[in-house]
Order: C-alpha cells, then sequence, then structure tokens
C-alpha cells in the first residue's frame, strides 16, 4: 500500500486528485516533490504514483470539519503510514508534536513534518530540508519495495 501523505486544504482546487500535486511550480505538493526529487530523482508522474496525497478539507480550512474528516479517515489507515503535514492537520489527527519520529497509534505509523505552503521557514535551515528530503525517501523507498 501507498504511504499516504495528508495535508490541510488545496486553495486551488477541492477536486481530490490535485491534493497536494506536484504543479504548479510553488505549491506545497510542487515543494514536497523536490525534496523527494533531491534524494531520489523521482519525477512528478512518480511522486503522484507513490503517495496517495490526501487534503483534511476541500475548501477554507475549518479546524471543526478537519477533525470530522481526519476521524473518517482512521479505519482507512490502518496498517499504513501516514505523514501528516503542519500543526493544524497533527491537531486535527490529536497526535503528540513529534517530528520526523514514527508514532503508531491503533494501527497507523505516524510520521509528522510542518506543512511545505511556503510560509514555513523550518525547510529555510539545509539540515532541516534534508531531514524531510530523507522521511519521504524513506517513504519512497517502501512504496517501491511494496511494488
Amino acid at each position: 500500500m501507498r504511504p499516504v501523505i495528508i495535508g490541510m486544504n488545496n486553495p486551488l482546487t477541492p477536486r481530490p486528485q490535485f491534493a497536494l500535486h506536484p504543479a504548479p511550480a510553488g505549491s506545497a505538493g510542487w515543494r514536497l516533490w523536490r525534496l523527494l526529487n533531491r534524494r531520489t530523482g523521482a519525477g512528478p508522474a512518480e511522486y503522484c504514483a507513490a503517495f496517495d496525497r490526501r487534503n483534511l478539507v476541500g475548501g477554507a480550512w475549518n479546524r471543526l470539519a478537519a477533525r470530522a474528516a481526519f476521524r473518517t479517515m482512521v479505519p482507512g489507515l490502518r496498517g499504513r503510514t501516514v505523514l501528516l503535514l503542519g500543526e493544524e492537520v497533527r491537531r486535527a489527527a490529536g497526535l503528540p508534536r513529534e517530528l520526523v519520529l514514527p508514532v503508531v497509534l491503533d494501527g497507523v505509523t505516524y510520521r509528522q513534518l510542518p506543512h511545505t505552503s511556503g510560509r514555513c521557514h523550518w525547510y529555510n535551515d539545509p539540515v532541516c530540508a534534508e531531514l524531510a528530503a530523507l522521511v519521504l525517501e524513506e517513504l519512497f523507498q517502501e512504496w517501491r519495495r511494496s511494488t
């Protein structure tokens, strides 16, 4: 099964197939793909194939809607690795803050990174960006081994 990446919402479109999509340039999905690409050379199509990309809400961000959406997702996440992007998504999931390291709860292995929206300065630190790239590479390799 593909690793799951969960973000907040897509301000460009609520269509699920475009959640964390690697286009347009500068989007959160594009930044994720670029981090993966620098470690693996994966192209946009490989990034899309490797990850089950989702957003919690399909419009303006709403914490209550995000919590409810996350609760409905959990049964389908069991046995999978899930990368949560950002503090708001972590809160919606009700998980403790634990960047990078796995947290296993109810049969789901969660990983967490700051959101890649471009407003987060965490990724400006080369060490942090490399750490995020390593997490993405690990999840990508997990997918490759399963195919």
